[in-house]
């Protein structure tokens, strides 16, 4: 830098200033240089510190932020279409729980129809009701509903919760098992699961004389009734009141059942009626039956057997000769239902070992009358006796497991 003179004369004059601006020397020029394009700008320093030091950890995980989010926001951000039904559900809480949905909903899809002949309406409402609260209990009304929601779905652990209360034999009572069996026939195709239906109808026992005294019981399909006549369960005072069940539907639609007479009357122990009624149904004139039973070849074939099978085990004395004669004839002595006795009922008897009292069709429906007066729940008084077999679920007819019947669907 130079210094100034002594001999300096600072100018007098505007002129003469900038004449002496225009005589100092220009500064150096400076590229413009980016700083990416530093030597070495683009790398850090590096010091002698280990790199586990620059580790640092996050004050809060996000995990636990994003679910807070999601908890006090909770936007119902899917709509789930099912005919004219609607219901706004959270998308992100769906897709957690339905395989159906992981799988269906793409990309930010914000709606999903499902048919009709699938989900039942009922059953979307309550299954979307569980999703927000998971460990409700489960109400035994429209259980099926829910199922077959569940099913359809492919909602796992909701399948599983609604298959643990079906199983619970002792805890599920006789008459909602008839209402599981009855909802799942309803539903159809809805429930994809063969058997559920029947083997909640083997669960009944001191239910069953109510039910037969009820509309649903002359409205159930063949198969059903079939279930029920046949079953070792159901607990009665005598034979002959399984057998004027079978009469009490075959009659309510003669016309459509009378081809299924034979076909019904096969699951009556015919044989453990008293001897003096079966000789009776012999007659084409009895008033024991309806004349239009009686008549029937298929059944005066059966009452000739039952006859012929009763007559051989009144006269068995447990010989050989009448072990062979039980194998030619193939005969089988089917065991005594369960006993109850119903103290509003005039013709029961009080022990199993009593003498039967003689009964006609018109005194077991006037007695129908007396369970439709007593109410639906009357049938909780009653008392299988001792003796009696204890409950039984047939083999061919337990619940398959809740994993069977998801890959079934």
């Amino acid at each position: 830098m130079k210094y100034i003179s002594k001999n300096f004369q600072f100018p007098s004059k505007m002129s003469d200033l900038l004449q002496c601006v225009e005589e100092l020397p220009m500064e150096p020029v400076l590229s413009e240089l980016s700083l990416k394009a530093f030597r070495g700008g683009n790398q850090l320093p590096i010091w002698d510190i280990a790199e586990k030091d620059f580790q640092m950890q996050k004050e809060e995980l996000v995990v636990p932020l994003l679910l807070q989010n999601w908890a006090q926001n909770d936007p119902r951000d899917l709509l789930l279409r099912l005919g004219s039904k609607q219901i706004c559900v959270n998308r992100l809480r769906f897709m957690c729980y339905s395989k159906y949905a992981m799988e269906h909903l793409k990309g930010g899809q914000r709606e999903l129809v499902l048919p009709e002949d699938r989900v039942p309406p009922e059953g979307l409402v309550r299954t979307c009701k569980w999703m927000n609260d998971p460990v409700a209990k489960l109400e035994r009304s429209f259980i099926m509903q829910v199922l077959a929601t569940a099913l359809y779905l492919e909602i796992e652990p909701l399948i599983k919760q609604v298959w643990f209360c079906l199983d619970m034999v002792e805890e599920f009572s006789e008459d909602q098992a008839f209402g599981v069996s009855y909802e799942a026939h309803q539903l159809g195709n809805m429930v994809p699961m063969l058997g559920l239906d029947t083997t909640m109808l083997h669960r009944i026992q001191r239910f069953f004389l109510t039910l037969v005294a009820s509309v649903e019981f002359v409205e159930l399909p063949l198969r059903h009734v079939r279930c029920l006549l046949s079953s070792e369960n159901v607990a009665v005072n005598s034979e002959k009141e399984i057998f004027y069940s079978a009469v009490r539907w075959l009659t309510h639609d003669w016309t459509a059942r009378a081809q299924h007479t034979a076909t019904i009357m096969e699951t009556v122990h015919l044989m453990l009626m008293p001897r003096e009624f079966i000789i009776e149904l012999q007659s084409p004139s009895t008033e024991s039956a309806p004349s239009c039973i009686i008549q029937q070849n298929e059944f005066q074939q059966l009452i000739y057997e039952a006859y012929s099978s009763h007559t051989l085990m009144i006269f068995n004395d447990g010989s050989k000769l009448f072990e062979q004669l039980y194998d030619i004839f193939k005969i089988e002595q089917p065991v005594p239902r369960p006993f109850i006795c119903h103290d509003l009922c005039p013709y029961h008897r009080a022990k199993p070992d009593d003498p039967e009292k003689d009964f006609t069709y018109d005194d077991f429906l006037r007695y129908l009358g007396i369970i439709q007066a007593s109410g639906p729940s009357n049938w909780k008084t009653l008392t299988v006796q001792q003796n009696s077999r204890s409950f039984k679920v047939p083999k061919e007819e337990s619940l398959p497991s809740s994993e069977s019947v998801s890959l079934q669907n």
